[in-house]
């Protein structure tokens, strides 16, 4: 037994002599126990959210429920009936005394940021002093990174977090707009995507800390109360959106048209939001809905990125950490796979040591990027040659695929904001969601494969003389139209770095 640990260890120094790394993979579990950054919660109260219908009412739960506090960051708030009934709920809860902070991104929510016209909806807010609104990195804020950075310039805030109360908390991939909460059968372009709720104080302050640094950042542009006072009385408008959403989604119905003693202006929105709803007839079972339904508690730990003009970054070399500890499997649910060189090397280490990696994005017919999408077709088949270990599947259906899901060794899952390209590991604000649970990971990983079911995998031939042949690829049930497009956008390859 000594002679073959001696043996071992002369193997170890003379491969370490001779140049060749030698990598320790310690298992997923250790991988997730040891990250120094916070401490995970390990009775944390966890809820799956996949389903559409379901994230958005988990959000009005919690948000309806809110009796002390309720921070908001969003890359995209949209000003139809679900974007503008959750700034309604806000607006309910500043009245109650509720303290509000809400951040939106300057380039993700342009609607709501222009002054004059949008800006009047987040200033009637503002008539409260115990609410607090900022816009993300304005690009007036950051002109001098023309001549610096222009990275500086289009970073987001890409977070997307609600905090109630410091103790629930919802992350993942969804925005607010009727594009996340739809259910596909009513709206066959929505999203696919995936969200986690969590009830846990200690995860709930990690939220807590990654919103406030980007909050307190120095080049956000706070909202002010309009000293003149709103062109139109937005507070109407506000809470007729938050009453409409309440009536249609507890089966109340809708409210029938022209309301008395009303102008006309807010019948006419009152009729849109009607026309709006009436089409999404899968989501009337708002009274019927619990928060949790037997959900188990599980290790939970949040992991936080600035964007470029922060420091800090505990997601990107942790989920690298994860890859380099995995034995069996690798998923990835990802709508933008644009490799950047850290995680492409990370998957070849694992592809060598034999893990099975899944990758499931999507196609040039599900896509809402063309030049993320454009990149990607020009990077698969070199992904396969080198990797035979991986899979890759493009989504087919007219969803789109929106999540940002990652499974190690059905034993932790992830989810969250992360993309898999550059945008989000050098230039955009993150957060994710950690999971160690083998049957959280597990149903999580079950979903995916539900997925991949509507997708199409792509496959190649590598030839004797290292040439590729496309066996099935992206061209093979695309549009031709869409495919010539996605070609010519390749010749910008030079701005991989931004995308």
């Amino acid at each position: 037994m000594q002679r073959s640990s001696r043996i071992v260890l002369l193997l170890v120094a003379v491969l370490a002599f001779a140049g060749i790394a030698v990598v320790a993979h310690a298992d997923v579990e250790k991988v997730f126990d040891s990250i120094k950054t916070n401490v995970s919660d390990p009775q944390a109260r966890v809820c799956f959210l996949p389903d559409n219908v379901n994230s958005w009412f988990a959000r009005w739960h919690i948000l309806d429920n809110a009796k002390k506090s309720i921070d908001v960051t969003y890359f995209i708030v949209e000003q139809d009936i679900f974007g503008m009934s959750m700034l309604g709920m806000l607006h309910k809860k500043a009245r109650e005394g509720v303290n509000i902070r809400l951040m939106v991104d300057a380039r993700g929510t342009k609607g709501l940021t222009r002054k004059l016209i949008g800006q009047d909806v987040l200033q009637e807010l503002l008539k409260f002093k115990n609410v607090q609104i900022k816009v993300f990195n304005p690009v007036h804020k950051r002109l001098l990174a023309l001549f610096d950075d222009v990275r500086k310039i289009t970073a987001s805030n890409h977070d997307k977090i609600i905090l109630v109360d410091n103790e629930y908390l919802i992350t993942g991939g969804r925005n607010i707009s009727k594009n996340y909460f739809v259910d596909p059968k009513d709206l066959e372009t929505v999203y696919r995507d995936t969200d986690v709720l969590i009830q846990s104080k200690k995860v709930a302050n990690q939220a807590r800390l990654a919103f406030e640094e980007e909050f307190n950042l120095g080049g956000n542009f706070k909202i002010y109360k309009d000293l003149f006072g709103n062109a139109d009385e937005m507070a109407k408008h506000l809470d007729l959106a938050y009453t409409t959403m309440r009536r249609f989604i507890t089966g109340s119905g809708l409210f029938k048209t022209p309301v008395p003693n009303v102008s006309k202006k807010t019948n006419e929105l009152l009729e849109g939001y009607n026309k709006e709803l009436s089409t999404y007839k899968s989501m009337q079972h708002y009274a019927s809905y619990k928060l949790f339904q037997g959900e188990r508690q599980y290790p939970t730990r949040i992991l936080d990125k600035h964007s470029i003009t922060g420091p800090r970054n505990d997601i990107t070399k942790n989920l690298v950490a994860l890859m380099d500890a995995c034995t069996r499997e690798i998923i990835i649910q990802n709508p933008y796979v644009v490799l950047t060189e850290e995680a492409r090397a990370a998957m070849k280490r694992a592809n060598d040591r034999g893990v099975s990696i899944i990758i499931h994005t999507n196609s040039p017919m599900s896509s809402d990027s063309l030049l993320t999408q454009a990149m990607f077709i020009g990077d698969w088949r070199g992904i396969l040659k080198d990797m035979p270990n991986v899979r890759i599947f493009g989504y087919k259906l007219n969803t789109k695929l929106h999540s940002k899901v990652f499974v190690f060794d059905r034993k932790i899952a992830v989810i969250g904001t992360y993309n898999m390209d550059y945008v989000s590991e050098q230039i955009n604000s993150e957060v994710i969601a950690a999971i160690k649970s083998n049957s959280f990971a597990t149903q999580v990983a079950l979903r995916i494969m539900a997925d991949i079911k509507f997708s199409h995998e792509y496959k190649i031939k590598v030839e004797r003389d290292g040439s590729i042949t496309t066996v099935f690829g992206p061209e093979s049930h695309s549009d031709k139209k869409v495919i010539d497009r996605l070609n010519m956008l390749q010749k910008l390859n030079w701005l991989k770095p931004l995308i």
